[in-house]
């Protein structure tokens, strides 16, 4: 995979390709870092999904300390979906295998578009090969953004109220599942 190591370089090659920004913050010696390129970077989904829909900008958490101020970041690896003018709309800390990376590069994506009215572009992201996540501590998380993006394009209660009862009866214990409220 191609990693920019210059913020500046990444905000120009994102407004050209109209990609947003995964910036990832480590620093050496950092154990999760070192999982990360060992074991979910090798994954030939999650580079292929990384480099079709991100510009990878790489930065050392200690070296680059005013950008790191910026976003607060705190922990490597830490990871920043930002758009092309550098703002920062979703991050996450630390280490994840290859499947639940896949679902948070869906999730982040998501988060840049969904308020920027992209919606089908979001929903079409996170339905991807969602199949593949049936096993994954984040579906819930993920079949939740998917019904939020739907609702806010097609103001459709009752698709999301399925939706919801859904996660309920087959993640009941799940965070999502325990989101949901009848009015």
């Amino acid at each position: 995979m191609k990693w920019l190591n210059n913020f500046n370089i990444a905000i120009e090659d994102s407004s050209k390709t109209n990609k947003p920004i995964l910036l990832q913050f480590e620093m050496e010696g950092c154990g999760g870092c070192k999982k990360l390129y060992n074991e979910t970077y090798t994954d030939p989904q999650v580079e292929q999904e990384m480099t079709d829909w991100f510009i990878l900008l790489k930065l050392d958490l200690i070296k680059d300390r005013q950008i790191r101020k910026e976003y607060a970041g705190y922990w490597t690896p830490s990871l920043y979906f930002l758009d092309n003018k550098g703002k920062s709309y979703f991050n996450f800390n630390g280490f994840l295998p290859p499947e639940e990376f896949r679902v948070i590069l869906r999730l982040g994506y998501a988060e840049l578009m969904i308020p920027k009215g992209k919606y089908d572009e979001a929903i079409e992201i996170m339905s991807n090969k969602i199949i593949e996540f049936r096993n994954s501590v984040l579906l819930p998380k993920l079949l939740l953004q998917i019904a939020v993006a739907k609702y806010i394009k097609t103001k459709d209660k009752n698709e999301f109220k399925k939706t919801m009862k859904e996660i309920q009866a087959t993640y009941p214990n799940s965070l999502e599942a325990k989101m949901y409220f009848q009015e």
